[in-house]
């Protein structure tokens, strides 16, 4: 962490991210270089595991949350839920899911290999969810993490330990 402070105080960088840090790794990460300095956190979130916990803390200390396989690699666009939303605002699953993750205040990184998908997936950022839409994807939460390899992984056991409401 340090190194990556001295690179942005010597202009090589602008920003310095961090990736799948857990509240533990955040508060060293902090305690190293500052909350200033930290742009954002990069974490696995879909509607299956939304990381409510690592994500109330680092907004609480000003990091942003950047959200990557926010679709589940293609299980949450098969979600009934999420087909039911998107049939109500004439969307695409993907629409839905990005807008809400966008709605949460995150950036999201979504991939395809189909420039269609990608020019239909940027209209995600003009779909307006509603309450009841928002409130019935939270409910999807199950704490379904999808990358974790072993050995690379940070320790993500307790991590949803009632911490934040």
């Amino acid at each position: 962490m340090q190194a990556l402070l001295e690179a942005k105080e010597q202009g090589l960088t602008r920003q310095i991210g961090i990736s799948n840090f857990t509240i533990p790794l955040m508060e060293k990460a902090i305690a190293a270089v500052g909350a200033e300095n930290i742009a954002t956190n990069q974490i696995e979130l879909s509607p299956y595991l939304q990381n409510r916990n690592v994500v109330a803390w680092a907004k609480q200390h000003g990091i942003h949350i950047t959200s990557y396989m926010t679709l589940a690699y293609g299980k949450a666009l098969k979600d009934e839920v999420i087909a039911r939303i998107a049939n109500k605002h004439n969307a695409t699953a993907a629409q839905v899911i990005l807008a809400w993750a966008m709605g949460e205040g995150y950036a999201v990184i979504p991939s395809s290999t189909k420039r269609e998908n990608l020019a239909s997936n940027l209209l995600a950022v003009d779909l307006q969810l509603d309450d009841e839409d928002k409130k019935a994807i939270a409910a999807l939460e199950c704490n379904d993490r999808l990358v974790s390899p072993e050995g690379l992984a940070p320790d993500w056991i307790n991590i949803d330990r009632p911490l934040y409401a």
